[in-house]
């Protein structure tokens, strides 16, 4: 057993001095390892209790919070939390779950403002923001923020009102959390002049579109059953099958060094770069989607 660990782990002369869990053939192995877990998941639920999804914490009263603090920053009045508004984001939101699509506009070609005019809110000015994925609001406000255009929605000083819905349900096989925004201004109220493009008075035309959010729906899990993420299941695999190829070949380099072994060719320092690269990068992405 001993002497197994050792031809996989440490350069010897039965491995040709090389780990053999670093030779071409196994790091291929690994790759298509790899590629088989990602391809299983689709099939998991239908052996395992599971549920492919995502768990979160949001809440409709904390977006708007978080929305209002920002636009307090950025010296813009704050908005108003309108019913009309909200049952508009939440008939959005339904959409989405109701005929699976995840847009701005549906596939029959919908636009969102159309849950707007139904909620009778009549609006001047209207603007949408959507995400889904994300595990907290603080985490969905800051992806808006980080995004040109999902930002100018948030901090436009031409809306007064503002609807947000937020609801779990399942969306192209997995579970999941809608987070849908609408901004508006009523008709007849004249909204606060802002730098930047000259705003056209017809409302449709105005109507911008910068992100999307989730609404609950009548696909909803309501059973017990684990909920198991895509995004952080494969990062943890990830994580651990790049971190366990880093310490091999740290040690191979030492252990080389140590045993003065001459190697025609190494890359074993660009090999360990790469990966800390791809380290790096799955430490700091992170769940979640806007539009």
């Amino acid at each position: 057993m001993l002497a197994l660990v050792r031809h996989f782990l440490v350069p010897h002369s039965s491995n040709n001095h090389r780990a053999r869990i670093i030779h071409p053939s196994f790091v291929g192995f690994a790759v298509l390892f790899f590629i088989l877990f990602q391809v299983s998941f689709s099939f998991l639920p239908q052996f395992v209790p599971v549920v492919l999804g995502y768990v979160s914490s949001i809440t409709p009263e904390e977006i708007v919070d978080l929305t209002n603090k920002e636009r307090e920053k950025n010296g813009v009045p704050t908005l108003t939390m309108d019913p009309q508004l909200t049952q508009a984001a939440l008939s959005k939101a339904a959409d989405m779950f109701a005929r699976n699509y995840w847009a701005h506009n549906a596939p029959d070609g919908t636009e969102p403002w159309k849950f707007v005019v139904d909620s009778e809110y009549k609006y001047r000015y209207a603007g949408e923001n959507l995400a889904r994925d994300f595990s907290d609001s603080n985490s969905v406000v800051v992806a808006w923020m980080n995004s040109l255009s999902h930002k100018d929605n948030l901090l436009s000083s031409r809306y007064s009102d503002i609807g947000v819905a937020v609801v779990k349900g399942e969306l192209k096989g997995i579970q999941t959390t809608l987070v849908v925004q609408f901004f508006g201004t009523k008709m007849g109220i004249a909204a606060n002049a802002e730098n930047g493009p000259k705003i056209i008075t017809n409302a449709a035309q105005e109507a911008s579109v910068a992100g999307i959010i989730g609404v609950n729906s009548s696909k909803i899990n309501k059973s017990k059953q684990l909920v198991l993420s895509p995004f952080l299941a494969t990062r943890k695999i990830a994580l651990i099958v790049i971190s366990l190829f880093s310490i091999i070949f740290i040690s191979d380099m030492i252990l080389i060094k140590h045993k003065n072994i001459q190697r025609i060719s190494s890359r074993s320092i660009a090999h360990l770069l790469f990966l800390f690269m791809i380290l790096a990068a799955l430490v700091v992405s992170k769940t979640g989607l806007i539009l």
